[in-house]
């Protein structure tokens, strides 16, 4: 079962509006908009599922977090703060959406991390939520990172001229979601 934008969108609002009382509103935003300084924070769920949930939030967006998550005053917490708690949020988020899984499977520690630049547009097979939390936009994505997903999702693969050909083996079972071969690259 992969996680639908609808069970996302509930989820995010667990996260603010009911754990931080932040808020929030889905919002149709270009992620161009995400161009800027921003906290980016990645969770990877694997065991029985390989997942990875993204956080990115704007600066402005990533203090309020911070303020919000800490009860300070605006502008007094370091930026070490604000990462931590863009960090928390990625691991409400990805703790959520491990739980709908059934099955054995971990959550890594969140990676957190002060980007800046042109955001990747091309998140592979994830799906992607813009919402306003307390009026501050804040880009979640999340995907699939199984070896399978990745490689199909892939500009190797999309760019291959093969590409028309499967490079995966069906099981004799006819299963199409079981990989028997994968993907080889001659580097």
């Amino acid at each position: 079962m992969a996680v639908d934008n609808p069970t996302m969108c509930q989820i995010i609002s667990n996260v603010f509006d009911d754990m931080l009382a932040m808020p929030t509103q889905v919002v149709d935003r270009p992620v161009s908009e995400f161009n800027t300084d921003r906290i980016v924070a990645a969770i990877r769920i694997s065991g029985s599922v390989e997942e990875v949930v993204v956080v990115e939030a704007p600066t402005a967006s990533a203090s309020l977090i911070g303020e919000t998550m800490f009860a300070a005053d605006p502008g007094t917490l370091a930026s070490e703060e604000i990462c931590d708690a863009v960090g928390e949020v990625v691991n409400m988020i990805g703790g959520n959406v491990k739980g709908l899984y059934d099955g054995d499977s971990k959550l890594s520690l969140p990676c957190v991390s002060q980007e800046s630049g042109v955001v990747d547009s091309g998140f592979g097979n994830g799906d992607t939520v813009c919402v306003n939390v307390s009026g501050h936009p804040v880009l979640v994505r999340w995907h699939d990172v199984t070896p399978a997903a990745v490689w199909r999702n892939s500009d190797s693969f999309r760019n291959s001229p093969d590409r028309q050909h499967s490079w995966c083996q069906h099981s004799a079972n006819n299963n199409p979601g079981a990989v028997t071969e994968s993907p080889t690259t001659n580097s």
